[in-house]
Formats: C-alpha cells, structure tokens, sequence
C-alpha cells in the first residue's frame, strides 16, 4: 500500500499541534487556577471547569479555503458531537484554519448568534441529502460509494429531534481562521508580553514549550495552577540576581562519550576510581552546556564567565599551593590521598566557599562541572605534581 508523504506529515504535524494548543487554551481560557486540560480524551482537547469545553482541532499549513456546510471535517466533528445535544456542562469549538465569509450561513457559529435555526434546516438538509445519495448508490450496486467521511455524521445529526438539533449547534462556536503549529511560539510571546520585557520573551516562550512538551508526555491532564507555576519559575530565574536552569535535571547519552583525556587523567593520578570519574563527566557535561546556552541566548557574555572561572582557580589555588609545599618530599600515596581530598573538596564543599554566579543561582552543577574543564585544560588539578606529571606524559 502507498503513502502520501504529504498526508503523513500533515497527520504527524496535526498530532502534535493538540497539545501544544491545549497549552493556549489552558492559558487564556481557564477560569480558575484549579481548571485542567487534558489531551485525546473525549476530544482533541478538553477544558475541564464549570463547563467541560470540547475542542475539535482541524490542522493545517496549507492555504485557507472557505469553510461550507458541506466540509466533511464538520460532519466527522458533529458525529463525535452528537450525544452531548442535551447537556447542559458542555460547550463545543471547532478550530480551523479555513475562512468562513460574513455571508456563509456557518458565520453565525463564528459571531455567536444565537438564531442558528435556519442553519439546523441547511444541515438537516445536507444530512438528507448525502444518506439519500448513499442509499441510491447502495441500491445500485456501486463499487465505490459516496461521502465515506461524512456519513456517520449526517446519520448521527438526523438521530436528533429538531430540538436536540438546535440545542447542539447553540452549543457550538467555530474559530476560523486560526493560527498553525509554525506560529505557536509567536502565540506563546504574545501571551508573555504583559509579562515579562520585549528581549525575554522569545527566551522564555521556547523554555515553556519545552517544559510542556515533557510534562505532557508524562500525563495528558494538567491543572492551571502547575501552568502558572511554572510560568513564575521561569520568569524568576530571569531576574537580575538569577540565571535560568535548563540541564540540572538533564544527564549526557553516554558516559563513555565524556570520559577521556585530561579530565580522566587527572582522576586517575589520585586513584579517584570510576564513580568519580561518571560524577566528573556529568557535572562538567551539564556546566558546559548550561554555559553556551546563556551565551546563545545572549543571558551571559563569555567575560563573566571567564571571570567566574578565575574566581574558581583563585580558590582552588589557595588550597592546593600549599598542599603542594606540605607535601614536598612525601611519598606517593600521601600525596594522591591529599589530592583525592582536594577532587571531593570541588564536588561536595567548594560551592559552601565561593560566590554563586549570580546570589540567586542554587545549582552546584555549574561549580562542579566547571572545574572538571579547568582540569580538562590543566588549569587545576588535584594531584600536588599533576602539571609535571601530565605534561611528562
């Protein structure tokens, strides 16, 4: 069986805008901290409050065609539609990228009219007409019959009585014209611009999709109030006095991958042994790129940091030169004993004895991993003889 590549990506793209509307509509359209959205349950996305809203999502890229009475998406929506005609919790939107002209008879699902009987009778029309269509073709032994997509649709819209018809189309709202996934991070901007400062938006916005896109995956049911508290961490960690975290929780693919050279070597002259070696690797993995992350995003300057890192070997200097002279004429193992308590001393105490990068930043990582680096280029290291040991190596 072929495949429309096109289809496909078109399918995959309109997967994974659900979710990422449902963050939107959790956003603008909760009404309380404690409302929850949750993804593919009775709907592409359910907004649970004082109303259960429904929100049927027809995705695309494409360009804009005007959206009629005849639209099978419609009809498909309305079959999944029908049993809630005569609820009195739910409110239905169908959300589209189509246009719909102040003309068409569907624009009053668009206004908010509430006199949508002359639309009842075109649907009730259009319902019979495709059955009576369906049937015709039945009865003539067609190899192919009509209207496959919408039929369920028209079948369950005519199981309703003129009453429950109407009260289902009263219930429904149509948002045309809507934005697609390319244009969701301007979305998120713009719900930030009564936040935070022009320059952090786009900043914040990317971390927030990608907070979401985590979250989600471990439970499609999430409440405003976790939105919003994620949404004050993230604008916090961008103060003055804080920088965002985005890798303390995060661990390199492979441990193999990060081991090797000075880093390594130095380990070994004190016979630190493996675990250190893995704690090394990770701590200087999650330091490096948390530190060309604030440099891309233009947070941090390669001067500050430079700095900080000056600031380390300063403190590490005050430790080992001494222990170097202590040590003078002692044997090995006396000295890889010291300098193992040295490496520890870096993981375990040294963030108790310098400055943060900045008085709000409670991550010891960057500490950590930064001074694995500076081991990496020889700029500390644990061992009292570890630049004569290396450099005869």
């Amino acid at each position: 069986m072929s495949v429309n590549i096109h289809s496909a990506q078109a399918s995959m793209l309109g997967y994974r805008f659900q979710p990422l509307y449902a963050l939107l509509v959790l956003w603008k359209e909760a009404d309380d901290d404690s409302n929850e959205i949750r993804v593919e349950a009775e709907d592409d996305v359910v907004l649970e409050g004082k109303f259960t809203k429904l929100y049927q999502l027809k995705h695309s890229t494409g360009n804009a065609q005007e959206l009629t009475i005849k639209n099978d998406g419609l009809w498909k929506t309305i079959r999944i539609w029908a049993p809630y005609a005569d609820s009195i919790k739910h409110k239905m939107y169908f959300v589209t990228g189509d246009s719909i002209d102040s003309t068409n008879p569907l624009y009053k699902l668009v206004s908010g009219d509430l006199n949508r009987r002359d639309i009842v009778s075109l649907m009730t029309k259009e319902a019979k007409s495709v059955i009576d269509a369906r049937e015709k073709a039945i009865a003539m032994n067609a190899r192919k019959l009509p209207y496959e997509n919408k039929i369920h649709g028209c079948k369950a819209f005519l199981q309703l009585n003129a009453n429950q018809r109407l009260a289902l189309l009263e219930k429904i709202t149509i948002r045309a014209d809507s934005f697609n996934i390319i244009e969701i991070e301007n979305q998120v901007i713009d719900q930030l611009s009564q936040m935070v400062i022009s320059k952090l938006r786009p900043i914040i916005a990317k971390r927030l999709l990608e907070w979401w896109d985590k979250r989600i995956l471990n439970s499609l049911k999430i409440t405003k109030a976790e939105l919003l508290l994620q949404l004050q961490s993230l604008v916090a960690q961008f103060q003055d006095n804080n920088l965002p975290d985005d890798f303390s929780k995060l661990s390199p693919s492979s441990i193999d991958n990060e081991l090797g050279g000075n880093m390594e070597k130095q380990i070994d002259l004190v016979d630190g042994g493996f675990s250190r070696k893995k704690r090394a690797a990770v701590a200087r993995w999650r330091a490096r790129n948390q530190r060309e992350k604030w440099i891309t995003d233009d947070i941090l300057n390669a001067i500050e940091l430079n700095n900080y890192d000056q600031q380390l070997i300063n403190t590490w200097a005050d430790r080992h030169e001494p222990m170097k002279e202590d040590l003078e004429g002692e044997p090995d193992e006396i000295c890889k004993k010291k300098g193992l308590e040295l490496l520890d001393w870096t993981h375990n105490d040294a963030h108790l004895h310098i400055n943060p990068i900045r008085s709000e930043w409670k991550h010891h990582y960057l500490i950590q991993g930064s001074y694995q680096q500076l081991s990496e280029e020889l700029k500390v290291g644990w061992h009292p003889m570890f630049l004569e040991m290396l450099r005869e190596d």
